[in-house]
């Protein structure tokens, strides 16, 4: 009797032992792959896309920008990106592109054993995604991307954009003419990152 009992609860063993695992939920939202698309129609590039197949939490370029809309979208970005997102096949690009598991992202990023060449260029690198962040009226979001091409070679930025006309386009505000004299653009953002 006390064996059956030891099997009975061996499996409840194990599931105590997977707390720690982080829990990537499917990103199943077609706008979301409307917002991506429009992003990576803003790249220049014939050759199939390589895209990481998870979201990844980036912390840079967060600051309020004076523009409610936007404001709301970082909000929403810093809400979403508490969680880690599973991509899925459903960009709408002409390009061809491939979804990357860590494993083979990884790989990638590595410079050939052999030759010490490392595979991949700024032209061709991994594109990594934040999860996406809506405006309260779901016109405005903000969502940032790195390009990784191993070792110290990439580059990321975040874009705002506004829907216009069904069509997810750069988000242009309206300048504001200050008090002083001096012009503000609300939303407007120089942040990125090379290394």
């Amino acid at each position: 009797m006390p064996r059956f009992l030891s099997l009975l609860f061996l499996p409840l063993m194990f599931l105590g032992q997977n707390t720690n695992r982080e829990d990537i939920k499917p990103y199943d939202d077609g706008e979301v792959y409307n917002v991506y698309s429009a992003v990576l129609g803003l790249e220049k590039s014939d050759s199939e896309l390589l895209i990481a197949d998870t979201t990844v939490p980036f912390s840079n370029c967060l600051d309020p920008r004076s523009d409610k809309l936007v404001d709301a979208a970082i909000d929403d970005y810093k809400r979403i990106n508490r969680s880690r997102w599973r991509l899925g096949y459903h960009f709408e690009i002409k390009q061809p592109y491939k979804l990357l598991s860590a494993k083979e992202a990884d790989a990638l990023l590595q410079p050939d054993k052999r030759t010490g060449a490392w595979p991949l260029s700024p032209s061709d690198g991994i594109h990594h995604f934040s999860a996406v962040g809506f405006s309260t009226d779901k016109s405005i979001v903000f969502v940032e991307m790195d390009v990784a091409c191993g070792g110290l070679c990439g580059h990321g930025n975040p874009f705002i954009l506004q829907k216009k006309k069904s069509k997810w386009i750069r988000y242009s505000p309206a300048s504001i003419q200050n008090p002083d004299g001096t012009i503000t653009m609300p939303g407007a953002s120089s942040c990125g990152w090379y290394y």
